[in-house]
């Protein structure tokens, strides 16, 4: 028997500038670091809870306290400690992520192994990462161009009554390919298809998040006639049809803190692979921990958007790197690779 000893505290992390989606702005996220120790080894995790699934840094820090310590008879067996957390309750996917993850990253520094390579990933490095630009004022749009220079992908909120606007303040400052992100904000089909026509000669490779998770016939109907792959994000938690899905949408985005777990995230990616679906591996606003997290997931992945990190004015470790060509690469480190 291994007692694991968790104790977590508040991550309040800064964002460099204030991020805008069609569903409001933040200057600043409030998530929790997670700690697991046993044998004097521990773990990291994080939880980015996200009001959108009803969930808060107290909600998240409640749930992890539920925990106490974890007693586990076998303590490199995590889909015990996925079902262990599941009996606890419903709902806080980010808690039980942050602690999965954490359990993660003591077992591989227990073992003195790289996930990537316990985990026997195609490699260390993933896809290239988009970077995100949030929704502002045309003026602050073309500074934010500027200040992803470095980045070749970029991902773009749209689900405003200027969207059209943005995208031309856009190209006529780069021709980058652009993912873009509506965040459920086109409500109608007719509305929809109209941006996507408009968006079919702007070099954008994917629209993610059209219309409300809601609108599931609506989206049936914008699947059969896109021009332009449609992504679930909102619609894509972990817990629905992902045949369904793929009557929706061409692929889904995966995140970590809807799933609950890294080991839940495979799963599903590797079923939806079978149905045909292209797959992003996503993140929240957090920080570099949850998204190295999210790029060993990423490993197996056709797309990611891990530029959460990338948004703050600091970061309480080093992890993943973004590398001048916009890939994502693992550390060669034990566990996660944090230092």
């Amino acid at each position: 028997m291994t007692v694991f000893k968790i104790s977590n505290e508040p991550l309040d992390l800064l964002l460099k500038r204030r991020f805008t989606i069609s569903r409001g702005s933040r200057d600043k996220v409030n998530n929790v670091l997670i700690r697991m120790e046993a044998d004097e080894v521990t773990g990291i995790g994080e939880a980015a809870p996200n009001y959108r699934y009803n969930e808060t840094q107290a909600s998240a820090t409640a749930f992890i306290n539920k925990m106490d310590d974890y007693h586990a008879i076998n303590p490199f067996d995590v889909d015990a400690l996925v079902a262990y957390m599941a009996g606890l309750g419903s709902g806080e996917y980010a808690a039980k992520a942050g602690l999965e993850m954490a359990l993660y990253d003591w077992i591989g520094k227990k073992l003195g192994l790289p996930l990537y390579k316990l985990l026997q990933a195609p490699g260390r490095t993933g896809p290239k990462t988009t970077f995100s630009i949030g929704i502002d004022k045309p003026e602050v749009i073309k500074d934010k161009v500027v200040e992803a220079g470095p980045f070749p992908l970029l991902k773009v909120k749209l689900g405003t009554g200027y969207d059209k606007e943005i995208i031309t303040t856009i190209r006529a400052l780069t021709d980058k390919p652009i993912l873009v992100d509506a965040n459920e904000g086109w409500t109608t089909v007719d509305h929809a298809l109209a941006m996507i026509r408009f968006l079919d000669n702007q070099n954008v490779f994917m629209v993610e998040q059209p219309m409300p998770a809601s609108c599931v016939n609506e989206m049936q109907e914008l699947k059969l006639k896109s021009t332009i792959p449609l992504f679930a994000d909102e619609s894509m938690t972990g817990n629905e049809s992902l045949l369904e899905l793929s009557t929706q949408f061409h692929g889904i985005n995966i995140k970590l803190m809807k799933t609950g777990a890294i080991s839940t995230s495979l799963k599903i990616l590797h079923q939806a692979r079978k149905l045909g679906l292209q797959i992003m591996v996503g993140c929240m606003v957090e920080s570099v921990i949850a998204d190295t997290a999210s790029a060993l997931v990423a490993l197996w992945a056709d797309y990611a958007d891990l530029d959460g990190h990338l948004l703050l004015t600091e970061n309480p470790f080093n992890g993943l790197e973004v590398l001048p060509d916009g890939y994502v690469q693992l550390k060669n480190k034990p566990g996660l690779g944090l230092v």
